[in-house]
């Protein structure tokens, strides 16, 4: 029986030799809430933002539970957590609230049959020094919503989702992690922090040189102009590397990586669409044409980060006597080809255009209309010539349907297919693949 509590000394006593060596954060969660009507396991509830921050590497949980001034009057809170802090070397806190569940109910129509529930959760984390003195808030709201017959609302799952995502969210907008290291030979940089000191691959990083006295030398004013984003790219327990994502990095520079969201592009581009037409009856001349090029604007927003991407598009085009409006959405990857400058993008996905066409007969709507819908296929080069402005040039492919019906509306104000007599464009088949050239603006 010594024996056994001797091992478990030593084994306690290597454990805080450890979370001082790692120097990680002290970090207590108290439940804040009054759950009289039992809709919550608060255990549970604590347990699992405390899973969160112990995952990210950054944190040493404290379990503040059996310290006499863990629950108390709202009204000496600040005195509470600085006795905490105090007696369990504490330094910072979360307080955890979950407001009561909210119900919304909708009766739809007056000939509907069904009535809707909306149920919402509001799940709140605010974070304290060990001083008492506040760092800033986060709050989500969960929703669920169900039919008065179905089964009833599951508000512990709701409260679940709501604080992992609460602390999800504190651990880029209030605890974004740092740390510095010296510039080795890029594009690939080696960092000597790995999983164990929560850098894992996939997290983006601001990196920025840090100053060290008045520059001597025109080497140190190139290091000082050190700045950049940087991805991590894989990781160990111990080490990382990392690749740039955008700016420029001296060897032999200092400097400070500080955790970032995911940077994004913006592009506007000009795109020309191949088009083949099939002419209304009667039609004669130029009129009669049967190929024609649409030239279209395109709006995109999309991910920057190397490896998975997402991008969404607004098109808007026109041909003579006729325009569209459309989106495009796509996943793919972000492949560096010459990084940070040049890099190559793959997406496949989605695109709906709504078209419309001036009429030729005056028993009809001055404009007929019609809808297409493809699956799409992209290839992008982008390149920057600027730390945030470049340019990007690409093609689109696409497989879908084309525009070969189309609505009009009668004298009688009734909607009807237009006959091929009524319209300029009977028929509108988009080539099979579209060009674009645009400039681009990465922001983060």
């Amino acid at each position: 029986m010594t024996g056994r509590i001797i091992v478990a000394v030593l084994l306690s006593f290597a454990f805080q030799l450890m979370a001082e060596e790692n120097n990680l954060t002290r970090i207590a969660v108290i439940p804040v809430f009054d759950d009289a009507m039992e809709n919550y396991d608060t255990p549970e509830l604590k347990t699992a933002a405390e899973d969160v921050f112990i995952q990210s590497g950054r944190f040493d949980v404290v379990d503040a539970s059996t310290h006499a001034e863990y629950l108390g009057d709202p009204d000496d809170q600040n005195i509470r957590l600085r006795t905490i802090a105090a007696d369990l070397n504490i330094d910072m806190f979360m307080l955890l609230d979950v407001s009561l569940p909210s119900m919304e109910v909708s009766h739809g129509t007056a000939d509907s049959l069904f009535v809707t529930r909306n149920t919402s959760v509001d799940i709140t984390g605010r974070f304290y020094t060990s001083e008492g003195s506040l760092l800033g808030s986060v709050r989500e709201r969960k929703f669920s919503g169900s039919l008065l017959s179905s089964t009833s609302i599951d508000l512990e799952s709701l409260a679940l989702q709501g604080v992992v995502l609460v602390v999800q969210r504190s651990l880029n907008e209030i605890f974004p992690y740092e740390f510095t290291f010296i510039v080795a030979e890029g594009p690939v940089f080696p960092i000597p922090l790995g999983a164990d000191s929560g850098v894992k691959k996939g997290m983006v990083f601001s990196v920025l040189a840090l100053s060290q006295g008045i520059p001597r030398s025109s080497e140190e004013y190139r290091r000082l102009s050190s700045h950049g984003i940087l991805q991590i790219i894989d990781s160990d327990n111990n080490s990382s590397r990392g690749r740039l994502i955008a700016g420029g990095l001296v060897e032999g520079t200092r400097v400070a990586a500080v955790e970032n969201s995911t940077p994004g592009i913006l592009a506007l581009s000009y795109a020309v669409l191949p088009t083949e037409v099939v002419p209304g009856d009667g039609l004669t001349g130029e009129e009669a044409e049967t190929s024609l090029l649409m030239n279209q604007a395109e709006f995109t927003g999309g991910t920057c980060k190397w490896g998975l991407s997402l991008s969404g598009t607004l098109l808007s085009g026109v041909m003579p006597r006729m325009s569209s409006i459309g989106i495009r959405g796509e996943i793919g990857t972000r492949i560096p080809v010459s990084s940070p400058d040049l890099a190559f993008r793959l997406g496949v996905g989605f695109e709906a255009c709504y078209l419309n066409q001036n009429t030729r007969a005056d028993t009809i709507s001055a404009s007929a209309n019609t809808a297409t819908i493809a699956g799409t296929g992209s290839m992008n080069l982008e390149w920057l010539f600027s730390s945030r402005f470049g340019i990007q040039m690409g093609a689109v492919g696409r497989l879908g349907s084309s525009a070969d019906s189309w609505t009009v509306t009668d004298w009688r104000g009734y909607n009807r297919d237009a006959l091929p007599g009524e319209l300029y464009y009977a028929e509108i088949k988009p080539s099979v693949v579209s060009y674009s050239a645009g400039l681009t603006y990465m922001f983060y």
